[in-house]
């Protein structure tokens, strides 16, 4: 396997990343990435991934959902989440990602703590999922008021006011909010990591009505990813805990509930973890921000203790977030947003 880089910015602290849609060459595809300090939020398009500034300010760009919606392409943004939950103060803010450099924002909503957010669309509606990580602070290390989902309808104009809804609540250190569809009915909807344990949010019928969810695993949790690793319908989910935890592991459904396999137990603050096909079989991938900040790379290996071992892709770069495109077997790209080394990267690794 080759692997090169290059960095395409450098930001203090950057943090968040997310594919914008709409814009693609050379297998390569249109992103956005911000930084959880001051710095700036910017969007790149293959194949120079030239930055363009779409803010300045405010910064604490913690989380970015790209959105189409009427013809337009915008970014939604989770701002002013600073460092050591610093986001008393976070809102989200909408940006126009075709109007030039710096186009004004419009504010959507003064949601404090808001760390994760994601886009769900179906019957020409649009919604925007906000995750809180909890619902105030004393201190720092207080975890006593419990944060939630919070659901927000895009309207037409989306100058206009957002209504919006509280639709699951008494979820503390919640971290992780990842899209997943689950099992043979390919059941759509979201996977919640939180000090209350890993949780399943499908997506009902009616997202006028009310949003259940699941529970895969009462531990802790941080972060999550779902892929069919062994064949077309048979789920399993890749988890990170506790709370910025050690652990790897995988959880399989065996028709009588779900049940856990450490992978590994040496992550140093995990913040990454995908799975999916990768250069032509399947691969996990899992960074830490700590330590080592590496991002490692797992193959099936039937010699491993687990069945899994792993190789590691690089060292000292603390990733955040990342996002992993494959246009074919023999390709695969990696946006990251390399926290370490405070740049923005991109990995192109062939076969």
């Amino acid at each position: 396997m080759k692997m090169t880089y290059q960095t395409v910015a450098e930001i203090e602290r950057g943090y968040s990343i997310a594919l914008v849609p709409g814009a693609d060459a050379g297998g390569g595809s249109a992103f956005v990435a911000g930084s959880e300090g001051k710095d700036e939020l910017l969007y790149f398009e293959p194949p120079a991934y030239r930055p363009r500034v779409i803010a300045r300010e405010p910064g604490g760009f913690i989380s970015l959902a790209p959105l189409e919606w009427k013809g337009r392409r915008y970014v939604a943004a989770s701002t002013r989440f600073y460092p050591f939950f610093e986001a008393a103060e976070s809102a989200i803010r909408l940006y126009p990602l075709d109007a030039g450099e710096c186009p004004p924002g419009t504010d959507v909503a003064a949601l404090p703590y808001t760390h994760r957010i994601g886009v769900h669309t179906a019957g020409g509606r649009a919604w925007l999922l906000a995750s809180t990580l909890c619902g105030g602070k004393e201190d720092r290390d207080d975890w006593s008021q419990p944060g939630g989902i919070h659901l927000l309808e895009v309207p037409d104009d989306p100058a206009a006011p957002w209504p919006s809804r509280q639709i699951v609540s008494g979820l503390n250190k919640n971290h992780g909010m990842d899209p997943a569809v689950l099992g043979p009915d390919r059941e759509r909807g979201w996977l919640l990591s939180a000090r209350e344990g890993l949780l399943f949010m499908p997506v009902p019928d009616n997202p006028d009505g009310p949003w259940r969810t699941r529970v895969i695993d009462e531990r802790e949790h941080s972060d999550a990813f779902a892929f069919d690793w062994v064949a077309p319908g048979e789920t399993e989910i890749f988890s990170i805990s506790p709370f910025h935890g050690n652990v790897l592991a995988r959880h399989s459904c065996n028709g009588h509930g779900w049940e856990r396999e450490v992978i590994d137990d040496d992550l140093a603050m995990g913040h990454i973890v995908w799975a999916g096909d990768f250069l032509g079989e399947p691969g996990l991938l899992a960074g830490s921000r700590r330590e080592r900040k590496e991002l490692r790379l797992y193959r099936r290996d039937p010699d491993a203790p687990n069945g899994l071992r792993y190789t590691t892709l690089e060292e000292g770069i603390g990733p955040s977030q990342m996002v992993v495109v494959t246009p074919n077997d023999n390709r695969a790209i990696l946006y990251v947003a390399a926290h370490g080394v405070n740049e923005i990267r991109v990995y192109h690794l062939e076969k």
